[in-house]
């Protein structure tokens, strides 16, 4: 089971507090997507005063987030309503259960 923590890290240059990662089998990992979103910020911080700035990972807005995310290329999925949620749930118990038999 994984371990989810927030730390302190810098992340090009700029002290960034509340990075989330994760501890699967005694190592750190980062989401890539964590560290575009602070290097999408950082990029636009002229080098000597990236020393002085400090950026909260919480602090960052989800309409910011969403704009990387397209950046990157990364999709959310469509909505689905529950009733055509049930109903593909449906299709696929009879497509195993027929499989089982």
């Amino acid at each position: 089971m994984a371990m989810r923590g927030k730390k302190t890290m810098n992340i090009d240059g700029v002290r960034t507090t509340n990075f989330p990662y994760e501890v699967i089998d005694g190592e750190e990992h980062y989401n890539l997507h964590a560290a575009v979103v602070v290097e999408h910020i950082t990029e636009n911080i002229p080098r000597e005063a990236k020393p002085a700035i400090t950026i909260d990972y919480d602090k960052i807005p989800e309409s910011f987030h969403r704009a990387v995310r397209e950046k990157m290329g990364i999709k959310q999925p469509d909505a689905i309503n529950e009733a055509e949620t049930r109903e593909r749930e449906q299709k696929l118990i009879e497509f195993l259960d027929k499989g089982a038999k």
